[in-house]
């Protein structure tokens, strides 16, 4: 992590330098401002910040730089006092998470230097219309591997909205995580900002939130990406936020029965009847957890078969899976079970074990054709090598003998010439 210089605040200073936006604003692209850093240009804003694409002076590198906006006093002062807790989310390295590179202060503004994860955000992609039954699981499958790393290493997210997934070619990354964790304790005395209530899990506005708080948005986030809008909306942040608590999800033709399961679950106003792993969501998927990992799943499982309930869900759970295992494949639409491999030591169901008995039996009934094949192949070859060998050395004996005969006609045909 590069160390980052923060302009030091005068001694004779009495109190923290105010934050004035319009300075801000007059100043951003003067050749220093965040130190070894040119500001480019902005690509977004919200109630947390605003976020500037930057480039770092000796490398050239594209990054992106969030300037908290934290005006309200109270909420400011911790903020730069929990700003420290940052350096926790930069420890968790992942492909589907905008990486946190550094941090600091300057004139008084903390900020936030991240990876640069491209301009587009799973809300522009949004904005475009509902995406395809495939596109939404590849994108999503992608966002829940990022934040159960976040959640492996006991970190929540919090606001998880499509404004904080950004999309680089077929790649999907979480970013904003190391920020609003650092408002939750003051969250109510903040406005929302425009968007945010409809992603939030309702035990939020009782201060409760926890990793499953993450599941439900993400089940929000899901609904919106195979539907094109939300669950719940309403006039005001206070009516969205009572349809979180009180209202009944309602479906649209346009989201799969078996897609309707699994969002009950994620969607659950009691956060004990959602998934309490993120890892179950994946199995019902059919997603392996990790890259490289794969899910034994029973064969004759068919699509939609996935279960509605806690204890359907504790029946079902398998062995964890050994990770060098076949993976997946990320392009198949969920949740269509692939074939994958059997690992040494899992009890198989009696499908299972037929299915095992039978390419047993093919591969027995195959095995006397493909030896016998490879050595009548090898038996030709040698029958073959004599003859192949004996037509060589006659074709080279017919080149000796062709070239004597030449010179017996040359020496004819001259001692014919000099006897004349």
């Amino acid at each position: 992590m590069v160390a980052v210089q923060v302009e030091p605040i005068p001694e004779d200073s009495q109190q923290e330098p105010t934050l004035s936006w319009e300075s801000f604003y007059q100043n951003y692209r003067k050749p220093g401002y965040v130190p070894g850093y040119e500001i480019v240009h902005k690509l977004g804003g919200g109630v947390f910040g605003v976020v500037f694409k930057a480039r770092k002076e000796s490398i050239g590198k594209a990054y992106a730089i969030k300037f908290l906006k934290v005006d309200d006093p109270g909420v400011k002062e911790q903020v730069l006092r929990e700003l420290d807790q940052v350096s926790l989310f930069a420890q968790v390295d992942h492909p589907n998470l905008v990486s946190i590179e550094d941090k600091g202060v300057v004139h008084g503004i903390p900020y936030i230097i991240m990876g640069y994860a491209g301009d587009e955000t799973l809300k522009s992609r949004l904005e475009e219309g509902p995406l395809s039954e495939e596109e939404a699981l590849r994108i999503l499958v992608q966002i829940v591997r990022g934040v159960h790393a976040l959640h492996e290493h006991s970190l929540i997210h919090f606001d998880l909205k499509p404004a904080n997934i950004f999309l680089k070619g077929d790649i999907a990354r979480v970013g904003d995580y190391g920020l609003s964790k650092l408002i939750t304790e003051s969250r109510l005395s903040l406005s929302f900002g425009r968007g945010t209530p409809y992603y939030m899990a309702p035990e939020m506005l009782r201060r409760r939130g926890d990793h499953r708080s993450d599941i439900y948005s993400l089940g929000v986030i899901l609904f919106e990406c195979l539907s094109g809008e939300v669950p719940f909306q309403g006039d005001n942040e206070w009516e969205v936020l009572k349809g979180h608590e009180e209202r009944k999800v309602v479906y649209p033709d346009s989201i799969p029965i078996e897609y309707r399961k699994v969002l009950d679950r994620m969607l659950a106003k009691d956060p004990d009847d959602r998934y309490q792993d993120l890892s179950e969501l994946l199995q019902d998927l059919r997603k392996p957890g990790r890259l490289g990992e794969s899910i034994l799943l029973e064969y004759g499982a068919q699509r939609g078969q996935v279960p509605s309930t806690k204890a359907e869900a504790a029946s079902a759970r398998k062995p964890p899976v050994p990770k060098n295992a076949v993976p997946a494949t990320a392009s198949v639409p969920a949740p269509v079970v692939a074939a994958v491999a059997e690992p040494a030591g899992f009890e198989l169901g009696p499908i299972g074990l037929l299915g095992g008995l039978i390419r047993a039996l093919v591969i027995a009934l195959l095995l006397p054709a493909k030896v016998l094949g490879l050595g009548m192949a090898r038996g030709l070859q040698a029958l073959l090598r004599w003859p192949l060998a004996l037509l060589g050395m006659l074709g080279k004996l017919s080149v000796f003998v062709l070239v004597a005969v030449v010179i017996v006609l040359v020496v004819v045909i001259l001692a014919t010439l000099l006897g004349a």
